[in-house]
């Protein structure tokens, strides 16, 4: 007979261990795999443990993940699924083996011609809950190896369409095809209208691949029916105030938030070093006019920061979502020139419409930590972000992990502590919230945070929610671990969820059991490539669902879980008139606030076409 862990874990759920925030609300258990338990939605077929990418989460509530599936009647054929929805409310947005969306290419399934590996593994969705799905297709006729093809699936179950397929046309080109597998990658981002920035290879038509005309590849924002040429490889830099020279974009760190975009490149031509070859571009102007403009170089002077400059090649580097609806970049940037050295020679900035603004700087005092009584903290100075782990929500609440060092610019030695987590403020205070060595606030004596340099994947909502991974130890139990730790400026520091296990043979877990009903040794965010188009993070919503994974991996028990972190107003952002359902009521309401910020349902300080598509996603009855 099989266990229904869903069930046992549902009930678990309502009880959380001491390290859950006290009196607050309860982690859900979405689905169990442990190779036993049947898909909600497909009977006779069972979940294989271990086989899901990390979810995502989309402002209504809804998982979407890629998972396997075994039993009666499963082949490598049609094992692999693209799972959405929420318990009660599952489907099957994709399957290997069965027919694409929409039926476009007729006759055509995931699948290539030798039978498997369909479906992409890459969760790319929406803010309001559209998804990307793609993969290898085949159908009859087709004579290719690998055909690949992207398409989309409104939020509400609108009707999903084609958005590229592997040999389209590249627009903005004479006869050239992109001819790269259109299959998209795990930083890709796509934003409600369905579209999605990509680099591409070309081939075919007017394209040049060798010598000073090449011209063999293209970043593209695909958009069905009207995709669009972002930059080909060879264009003059002319209109970029870069006459006589041609660039060509990188392939990777494609930004997107809307219909605005960044993106980096390299200067090619007569006096063009790696000195001074980066470039980064965006069409965010001050204007509206939506014109391509280069905001930053390498070795350039930053305008109006006092002679600093852009020093090398790898100055600049991005994070979670750096682009805000207002128009704001954020990033971090080594510092060169006037004033800047060893000990202030880099700086988390923003960029806007031509103005810089350093928010915090190598060098700076961190509260906490320069002023500490603590020997092993005290003096210590800021020295930067980990590049991968600070991200800003659209209250300019920033949340980073940082690296301190001694004011001299040396680095902290070991075993004296280096690393912690903070946030600054919008109106530029500065807190720190937990520092290695520290006791961990909600657990029993004797855990205290370990290092967290890169790898604590933190994620913010709107509503100044800010989580994260922390990796702990408790050495006199010889166990180590990782909490997932949240706070916000009402309910400060907390723990959501610990997992851990004994560093003696056979490490056996000790973490939470209210997710398998068993301690768990394993819980993973999805962390900085969990991004979408529109602005948000996808691992925690912009109002507050949070997902994330879970796992007994002794005894192979996975789970999918979240947890609603906003209040209790925002659960459900569509429901304008408050009544618990997304109705006609709250359709009109939305279209008597057109153009004005009142009925503003992603944030973005305006009431338009992105609040319609969430609005319509969210139709009916809100989530529990």
């Amino acid at each position: 007979m099989r266990t229904n862990f869903t069930l046992v874990g549902a009930s678990l759920s309502a009880t959380l261990t001491a390290a859950a925030l006290a009196g607050g609300p309860a982690w859900e258990n979405l689905l169990v795999l442990n190779g036993t338990n049947e898909l909600p939605t497909l009977a006779g077929a069972v979940m294989v443990p271990n086989s899901t990418n990390n979810p995502v989460i989309d402002g209504n509530g809804d998982v979407t993940l890629r998972l396997q599936l075994g039993g009666a009647g499963i082949t490598t054929a049609n094992s692999r699924i693209v799972y959405h929805g929420h318990t009660g409310a599952w489907s099957i947005l994709a399957r290997d083996g069965s027919a694409v969306p929409s039926n476009t290419p007729a006759g055509y399934v995931f699948n290539s011609t030798t039978g498997i590996n369909g479906l992409a593994s890459s969760n790319n969705i929406s803010e309001s809950g559209g998804v990307l799905v793609s993969g290898n297709i085949n159908g009859t006729g087709n004579s290719t190896l690998l055909d690949t093809a992207m398409y989309f699936l409104p939020s509400g179950g609108g009707t999903p369409f084609l958005l590229v397929r592997e040999s389209d046309p590249c627009p903005g080109t004479t006869g050239a095809i992109m001819s790269s597998a259109m299959t998209a990658g795990s930083g890709q981002q796509t934003n409600d209208l369905g579209q999605s920035l990509f680099a591409t290879a070309t081939t075919g038509g007017d394209t040049v691949t060798t010598g000073a005309g090449a011209n063999n590849s293209a970043i593209v924002l695909f958009d069905s029916g009207s995709d669009q040429l972002v930059m080909r490889k060879g264009t003059s830099g002319k209109s970029l105030g870069y006459s006589g020279l041609t660039i060509t974009p990188d392939t990777f760190g494609l930004w997107l938030n809307g219909s605005k975009y960044a993106f980096s490149a390299k200067l090619v031509g007569t006096g063009i070093t790696t000195a001074n070859d980066s470039i980064y571009i965006t069409n965010i102007n001050g204007n509206g006019s939506g014109a391509q403009r280069v905001w930053a170089r390498e070795g350039d002077a930053i305008p109006g920061l006092g002679g600093l400059t852009f020093p090398n090649t790898s100055s600049i580097s991005f994070s979670q979502h750096p682009l805000a609806n207002d128009g704001t970049i954020i990033f971090v940037s080594a510092l060169g020139g006037t004033g800047a050295d060893a000990t202030n020679n880099n700086a988390i900035m923003t960029e806007k419409f031509g103005t810089f603004t350093i928010l915090m700087r190598k060098g700076d005092s961190i509260p906490g930590i320069t002023d500490s009584t603590d020997a092993n903290f005290q003096g210590k100075v800021f020295q930067g972000p980990n590049t991968s782990s600070f991200v800003k929500n659209r209250g300019g609440l920033l949340a980073f992990q940082g690296i301190f060092m001694n004011a001299d610019g040396s680095s902290v030695t070991s075993p004296a502590p280096a690393t912690y987590f903070g946030v600054r403020k919008a109106d530029g205070t500065v807190l720190t919230l937990c520092r290695e060595t520290d006791p961990v606030v909600g657990l029993p004596t004797g855990w205290v945070f370990a290092g967290m340099n890169g790898s604590t994947s933190p994620c913010i909502s709107d509503a100044g929610v800010v989580v994260w991974s922390a990796n702990i130890v408790n050495a006199t139990l010889n166990e180590q671990g990782n909490a997932i730790m949240a706070w916000d400026a009402t309910n400060g520091l907390r723990v959501l969820a610990k997992a851990s296990s004994s560093n003696v043979s056979p490490f056996s877990p000790t973490g939470d059991t209210n997710f398998t009903g068993t301690p768990i040794s394993q819980i993973t965010l999805i962390g900085s490539t969990g991004n979408n188009g529109d602005g948000g993070h996808t691992g925690l919503s912009s109002n507050g669902w949070l997902t994330l994974r879970a796992a007994d991996t002794g005894n192979s028990i996975y789970t999918i879980a979240r947890i609603f972190l906003g209040s209790t107003a925002n659960a459900c952002p569509s429901d304008l008139n408050q009544d618990g359902s997304v109705n006609a009521s709250d359709l009109a309401t939305l279209l008597g606030a057109w153009g004005t910020g009142g009925a503003d349902i992603n944030g973005d300080g305006t009431t338009n076409a992105s609040d319609l598509a969430a609005l319509l996603g969210a139709w009916g009855a809100c989530p529990n």
